[in-house]
């Protein structure tokens, strides 16, 4: 799992104007915590750190969760990707990776992804940003991460472009979403509201700062 130390005013920059810098932080460090929380309790979770591993921060989640830490290292978001998940590849036969921005992401997403792996190259979680929530791989792709528009609506079609130039087998997973803009919280919102219908209550820290968001008078 892809993760930036929440640092103020570094992390969801986007979200700062609505929410606040301490708002837009601390619902960022929420959503890494529910997705440590339930992912390590299935599956072998290694964090992949920016700006760097050593820190207290990243520490206290490697105690707390039993992580294995990774350095993202320099470039662009492809190059940090195409890093990490050759770096994973060499201790396991298949990788997923995921972002921290997707707190309602489930331990049984991430498994499906891996089981279809057993038969196909790749797997994406299609974003509605255009983008994805969740890249699946069974051998290093650098074709896939090189030259891409990162944060635009492309970024979807140009990858399954490629794949499909390349020959390489892809299966899609239910559309996701990630956190990015105050219309994507409200988005996470409404669906928190449906799961709780349900008599589903994910990503409890995250419903925690939302709430609490809200009673501080900040359009949640």
């Amino acid at each position: 799992m892809f993760v930036r130390e929440p640092e103020l005013g570094a992390v969801k920059t986007r979200l700062t104007p609505a929410l606040g810098a301490d708002g837009a932080t601390a619902l960022y460090s929420a959503f890494t915590e529910d997705l440590c929380a339930a992912l390590s309790r299935r599956l072998p979770l290694a964090l992949a750190c920016s700006p760097a591993t050593q820190s207290p921060y990243f520490d206290r989640l490697q105690r707390r969760y039993g992580l294995i830490l990774l350095a993202q290292g320099a470039g662009d978001l492809g190059a940090r990707m195409e890093r990490v998940a050759a770096a994973a590849l060499t201790r396991a036969s298949r990788v997923v990776v995921v972002g921290s921005d997707t707190p309602t992401l489930s331990a049984e997403r991430v498994e499906q992804a891996l089981r279809w792996l057993r038969r196909r190259h790749v797997v994406l979680g299609p974003s509605l940003d255009g983008g994805y929530y969740l890249l699946g791989l069974r051998a290093p792709l650098p074709g896939i991460f090189r030259r891409m528009p990162w944060g635009s609506d492309r970024v979807l079609g140009r990858t399954l472009a490629r794949l499909r130039t390349e020959g390489v087998s892809c299966r899609l997973l239910p559309c996701g979403y990630d956190i990015d803009t105050p219309a994507d919280v409200a988005v996470l919102q409404r669906h928190l509201a449906v799961l709780a219908t349900l008599g589903q209550s994910p990503c409890p820290r995250t419903r925690r700062v939302l709430m609490r968001l809200g009673e501080a008078g900040r359009p949640a």
